[in-house]
């Protein structure tokens, strides 16, 4: 219960103020993403723009400029834009990527592979980082003896005199040369032959060892899950776009539209661009 008044009393307090207008932590962590917590220094600048703020509003509503004519236009189109993005966000774009389904990105990867050559030579690799030579020495030889890369990363991280050999891990991931650091493992990956496992790479991050997945040339078709999330951001705005035709269509039938312009068809059709 001490904890709780703590946090409120935290939230409640005063950063600032402007005559009688007050700006709280509360207000602050409203407006900034705290997810990764929030400085002193963050606090301050919110601050200090606030107070500017203030100031120049509290200035503008002296001289009246809050009631012009040009303000309430402008805030009368402001309302009815987020008006309408509030209306499709609820009635139509409910599409997300993850409502598209696998077989979807498929069947859209078939029919137009071509748009998706590779621009890069790319592979596909698993990674594990360890900290000393030795383990990522034994690790490789129990992936090529024993039961294989998966069973060897299983072993490996149970903890053996207080810590795990093992930093990291990375499965199935795809890389081209800029993206791979440092230089050294894209030149490593990039000679391993399907299925094969590297040699411990000394880095300054620790002792890689890599299992190429994948090999893919520039101008080949990339495997789909390369271009799956591409994929599915084109299938969700199709459909957004489809959705929103269709939710027009839906309102215009339960209202009278006019179309008064000289020389155009009473059919609102035709104010529609080519090709739409």
């Amino acid at each position: 219960m001490l904890s709780s008044c703590t946090r409120q009393a935290e939230q409640t307090q005063e950063v600032a103020r402007v005559d009688d207008q007050p700006l709280t932590a509360e207000m602050i962590h409203q407006q900034i993403d705290t997810a990764g917590g929030i400085s002193e220094m963050q606090v301050r600048m919110f601050a200090r723009q606030w107070v500017n703020s203030e100031l120049l509003y509290q200035e503008a509503k002296r001289q009246g400029l809050d009631r012009s004519d040009a303000v309430l236009r402008n805030l009368e189109s402001a309302k009815r834009e987020l008006a309408i993005n509030a209306l499709l966000e609820k009635d139509v774009f409910n599409d997300t990527p993850k409502s598209i389904s696998k077989d979807e990105v498929t069947v859209y990867f078939k029919n137009h592979a071509e748009e998706f050559a590779l621009r890069d030579d790319i592979v596909e690799i698993s990674l594990a980082v360890f900290s000393e030579r030795e383990p990522a020495a034994a690790f490789r030889e129990e992936a090529l003896q024993g039961a294989g890369w998966e069973a060897a990363l299983a072993d490996s991280q149970y903890v053996r005199h207080g810590q795990s050999p093992l930093i990291t891990k990375t499965d199935s991931a795809f890389y081209t040369q800029s993206t791979l650091f440092p230089p050294k493992l894209w030149k490593v990956s990039s000679a391993l032959g399907l299925g094969e496992v590297s040699f411990p790479v000394k880095t300054s991050a620790g002792y890689f060892v890599i299992l190429l997945v994948g090999s893919y040339q520039r101008g080949s078709a990339p495997p789909v899950e390369y271009v799956e999330d591409a994929i599915r951001a084109r299938l969700v705005m199709q459909r957004r776009q489809e959705h929103f035709a269709e939710y027009v269509e839906s309102m215009r039938k339960k209202h009278t539209v006019q179309i008064n312009l000289p020389g155009a068809p009473a059919d609102h059709d035709s104010l529609r661009q080519p090709g739409e």
